[in-house]
């Protein structure tokens, strides 16, 4: 028995010298400390409310815009057709400021009770909707709170009394300035004026009769003609934009990763795992013949700094130049031009080139730990959507950072006919020592939808909002000129125009100015597209800058549709035009 304790003895003194020498042996320990920013759902959902506030900055202001020109059309409609009651309380003795006191206190009261339903309706009821939306991506957060904002209700309340009162102000002093006698009578009828197209005489003299009036009027009534353009022009800016960004945010899924990046998985290898053990593992995947091909590469986070301003971008470093460009695309975003690695240079993505302010030929430092600042030029800046990339030569690697690369991913492309067997071909390679994770494109292009179609009902507010927008403008600027031509138009009516021909007579000039607006809408929309987009990104993607063709079409004719369905209401409103009103003295 003492023998064996003594073996057992020496045994332990033998095994603790083996466990120190072990232990010596361990580098120093390094800790990792992360917060809960590092965490997927959480920076998403981050990212999420940040794109919702970019909006939030963009479109009020434009909806307010428009909102201001429907308040001065409204106001200056009131103004003109309460002419004769202006003159009559002027010629009374009222004060002008006594008159336009009752217009100002109507202005202000409507303005006010406007207001206190925009704030009780709209801030409740859309944010409920647009948050409810996102609660199909966070199912767990079910709880939705949506509390009244005092600031943002007393500002928009300021700013709309703001421009509701100047803009009855300008309406009112602009009656006021005229005699009582002046006032009392019907507003003398715009004075018509030669037009361009009549010094044309080749095209003037092939118009008709009813286009040369039509032409003649739209340049007798130039506030008419500008505020229906304005306003036309802004509704369909909207409209252009909502549908714009639908097209430039949801297209991202697709160029990203059905243009650029092509391949259907990626690998990350196990650096800890014994080289025979990671070489087994890309043997074996490309050997596969599910597998049409596989690219090797150096994939790890670096930061880069520039005058200061520093960004943390992925470094890729491709094993093999022509495999790596079968599988990712490096092309220019504009002329699709692709671009192949140099030795002399990397080439770094459009997103972190702008972030970082440089441009192709601008050298940049990439920050190393152990290696230091290293500095590289940077030779192209490519088009990408996902992420930050910077990708350079296994040479200039080895020519920085003195050592060569060493490979720890590898993505791969399933054959057409086999794209069923990928997440087969994914648990084999994870099964053994040599993988650490997969992460599959198809995965990452659901969560992508997932997050982008909650912006759908957004979307779908900016453009019902926008489109209800135009039919006010359309509504108020043909009631007014209605008004303003009530005589023109019974006069014409005494000399044999029918109803419908009478109809026809506006409905000319407002197509028309709808034509145009929605022209300059186009062109309007085009450049707030793109303000928008820069506004609205977020420091981790960036969202196309393509409208396509059919958003020209729906926004031009949801346009043309509320212009054709007001004309449909004026009609009844023309039908009413008495003949007699041609035949009363404006004594």
């Amino acid at each position: 028995i003492e023998e064996v304790k003594n073996q057992i003895e020496a045994v332990k003194e033998e095994r603790q010298e083996e466990v120190d020498q072990q232990i010596g042996e361990i580098s120093e320990m390094k800790w990792y400390i992360n917060d809960r920013g590092s965490l997927a759902e959480y920076d998403g959902y981050g990212e999420n409310a940040d794109r919702m506030r970019a909006i939030g900055q963009v479109f009020p202001v434009l909806f307010f815009l428009v909102a201001a020109l429907i308040s001065l059309t409204t106001m200056t409609r009131m103004v003109e057709e309460q002419r004769t009651q202006i003159g009559t309380m002027k010629a009374l003795g009222y004060s002008r400021y006594a008159i336009a006191g009752k217009y100002i206190g109507y202005a202000f009261l409507a303005t006010i009770g406007g207001c206190i339903f925009g704030i009780l309706i709209g801030e409740k009821i859309l944010p409920y909707i647009i948050i409810n939306a996102y609660g199909i991506l966070y199912v767990h957060m079910d709880t939705i709170l949506v509390p009244y904002n005092l600031y943002y209700g007393v500002y928009a309340t300021v700013a709309a009394l703001f421009s509701t009162i100047l803009a009855t102000l300008f309406s009112c002093f602009k009656e006021l300035r005229e005699q009582p006698a002046e006032l009392m009578r019907p507003p003398a009828p715009k004075q018509g004026k030669r037009v361009l197209l009549e010094r044309i005489p080749f095209i003037w003299r092939r118009f008709s009769f009813i286009w040369k009036a039509t032409v003649r009027n739209l340049v007798r009534y130039k506030k008419r003609f500008f505020m229906t353009v304005f306003g036309i022009g802004g509704c369909m800016a909207l409209l252009l934009v909502g549908f714009g960004l639908k097209d430039s945010i949801f297209d991202i899924e697709r160029i990203q990763y059905h243009q650029l990046q092509l391949y259907d998985a990626s690998i990350i290898l196990n650096t800890d795992a014994e080289l025979e053990e990671r070489e087994a593992l890309i043997k074996e995947l490309e050997s596969d013949s599910r597998v049409a091909e596989s690219a090797i590469s150096l994939l790890s986070q670096v930061t880069v700094e520039n005058k200061g301003t520093k960004q943390d971008v992925y470094l890729n470093v491709p094993q093999d130049l022509s495999e790596f460009s079968q599988l990712v695309v490096l092309r220019n975003r504009v002329t699709k031009q692709e671009y192949a690695l140099k030795d002399d240079g990397v080439i770094l993505t459009e997103k972190a080139a702008k972030m970082l302010d440089v441009q192709i030929g601008d050298r940049i430092v990439i920050q190393d730990d152990t290696k230091g600042n290293l500095e590289v030029e940077i030779t192209d800046i490519c088009e990408n959507y996902m992420g930050h990339y910077i990708y350079m030569t296994p040479a200039l690697y080895e020519k920085i950072y003195g050592e060569e690369p060493e490979y720890n991913s590898i993505c791969f492309k399933m054959k057409e006919n086999q794209i069923h067997a990928l997440e087969e071909v994914g648990e084999t390679a994870l099964g053994g020592s040599g993988a650490l994770n997969i992460s599959y494109t198809g995965t990452i292009e659901m969560q992508l939808d997932d997050m982008l179609g909650s912006l759908n009902i957004v979307l779908v507010v900016l453009v019902i909002s926008a489109g209800m927008l135009a039919f006010v403008v359309l509504y108020n600027l043909n009631s007014i000129n209605i008004t303003e031509r009530r005589r023109e138009l019974a006069t014409i009516k005494v000399l044999g125009f029918y109803d419908n021909e009478v109809s026809a007579y506006v409905y000319r000039e407002n197509i028309i100015l709808t034509l145009i607006g929605s022209a300059a809408g186009m062109i309007l929309g085009k450049i707030l597209h793109q303000f928008v987009i820069v506004t609205v990104e977020i420091e981790s993607a960036m969202f196309g800058r393509n409208i396509d063709i059919s958003s020209f079409v729906y926004s031009f004719l949801i346009t043309m549709a509320f212009s054709v369905f007001v004309n449909l209401v004026m009609h009844f409103k023309l039908k009413k035009i008495d003949m007699v009103e041609s035949l009363k003295s404006v004594e």
